[in-house]
């Protein structure tokens, strides 16, 4: 069977997508920060789909060793994969944090270590792989200016976020420009206004509680650029609804994702990664 890891698949978006590629037959590895609430998943997963083979690994994007160390543990335990979804990472922070690292926590955890993981695992791929990276609607909104934004003494958590989920777009893209083949596909994807883990300001939650739609309705998109073969590598997913709501559509690439920013945004992600992610 085809094996698809999913980075934060212990519970919202990326436990649903976990659930909906287990449906389309694949075995699946789910990553969580915490090893119980991760062999939670695997246990309410495993009662759904009793004949599946369902496993987790620890993973902490914002943790140097843990991500160090992911692509070793993995590699040993399962060998190959078939499909890498690039969904953990953190959600809208109020007070400014960084990773172990010194990174602005948002762009360290949601765009360096889903980077770092990536560059890890690639040789560990199966002969036809894809990547799917999640990214947001609030990407079109992410500042001008590539890499982390905010600092301790200026900041802003809705621009630190954007610019995060920029950075898994633009990642997402170039990483097909520079990979993509008959055998290699690299894809993105966003679930438009779904209930996850609760995050964010009041406002965010109020609207979340009556406006937002499932978290299995905003991880079709996910699932389809994971899952749908027909899919050729650099289609965006989102919902059709004015990218808020609905089934799966492909989007326009948004027009900040020049050719000078894709650039921009890989040379910045191998240097906070300390990766050279070479084709």
């Amino acid at each position: 069977m085809p094996l698809a890891i999913v980075t934060g698949a212990n519970t919202g978006l990326g436990f649903e997508t976990a659930r909906g590629l287990l449906s389309q037959g694949f075995d699946v590895v789910i990553t969580s920060r915490d090893q119980a609430r991760g062999q939670l998943a695997v246990e309410l997963l495993a009662q759904e789909f009793p004949s599946r083979s369902l496993s987790t690994l620890s993973l902490d994007l914002a943790q140097i060793s843990s991500v160090d160390n992911f692509a070793k543990t993995f590699s040993s335990r399962f060998g190959n994969w078939d499909v890498l979804v690039n969904n953990a990472g953190a959600k809208v922070l109020a007070n400014y944090s960084e990773t172990d690292s010194g990174v602005e926590y948002h762009f360290g955890a949601n765009a360096v270590g889903h980077f770092a993981i990536t560059a890890d695992l690639l040789p560990f791929r199966a002969d036809t792989a894809r990547v799917v990276s999640v990214a947001s609607i609030v990407a079109r909104f992410a500042p001008s200016e590539m890499g982390p934004s905010g600092s301790r003494g200026s900041y802003s958590p809705g621009a630190s976020y954007a610019a995060s989920k920029l950075s898994n777009l633009l990642f997402a893209l170039e990483l097909e420009n520079r990979m993509g083949s008959d055998r290699f596909s690299s894809l993105a994807a966003h679930p438009g206004f779904a209930r996850a883990q609760p995050y964010g300001p009041k406002s965010t939650k109020f609207f979340e509680s009556f406006l937002a739609q499932s978290a299995a309705s905003g991880a079709l998109p996910i699932i389809a650029a994971a899952a749908n073969a027909d899919l050729s590598g650099g289609c965006y997913l989102v919902p059709k609804v004015l990218e808020l709501w609905g089934k799966p559509k492909e989007a326009r690439i948004p027009d900040v994702c020049t050719d000078k920013n894709l650039l921009e945004n890989w040379i910045t992600l191998e240097k906070l990664s300390g990766r050279d992610l070479t084709v």
